[in-house]
């Protein structure tokens, strides 16, 4: 998978509309404190990219309150409408914040890839970018291990950002 974006980078600014109806710009949010932002197709997704998807949002709100506890926010991120994530958020219990991206904006700015079942464009693999206070991005996990992913977040946050890569004579 090949994103536009990679650790160290800084987060675009683009506004997305959460499931509590509030217009919220990723990066405002992201500078109150450290994020996890899940990308994922399952409000209106079925098969195995729905199970993915919704066993990825399931492992962060199992966690949910250990992530707070250290300060942490989560939130979730689909193609889907608002009122489809308030069903979802109905049927799933979800304890964060869901923001739609129907317009596509927020996978394309990172190059989150999509996939099309009919009419209905979603994120085709969850994808967890994990930001710092600063805005940086500090890891972007593209295999989600349920059983770890709370500590991978954690851990990500909890080390120093890597080195800038320099080039002799640079």
């Amino acid at each position: 998978m090949s994103l536009k974006v990679k650790v160290g980078d800084q987060v675009p600014s683009v506004g997305l509309r959460a499931s509590d109806g509030y217009l919220l710009n990723l990066r405002s949010l992201v500078t109150k404190q450290p994020v996890a932002v899940l990308f994922f197709g399952a409000a209106t997704l079925e098969g195995a990219a729905r199970r993915r998807g919704t066993k990825a949002a399931v492992a962060l709100g199992d966690g949910h309150e250990r992530l707070r506890e250290a300060g942490i926010e989560v939130t979730g991120v689909s193609c889907d409408s608002a009122e489809q994530q308030a069903e979802y958020l109905k049927e799933t219990r979800l304890p964060y914040l869901l923001m739609s991206d129907e317009r596509r904006t927020a996978v394309e700015m990172l190059g989150i890839p999509t996939v099309a079942d009919g009419e209905n464009v979603n994120v085709a693999q969850p994808v967890l970018i994990v930001i710092g206070r600063e805005g940086e991005i500090r890891a972007i996990l593209t295999e989600i291990d349920p059983s770890t992913v709370v500590d991978e977040v954690m851990a990500s946050l909890a080390e120093p950002m890597p080195l800038a890569e320099t080039r002799p004579g640079a």
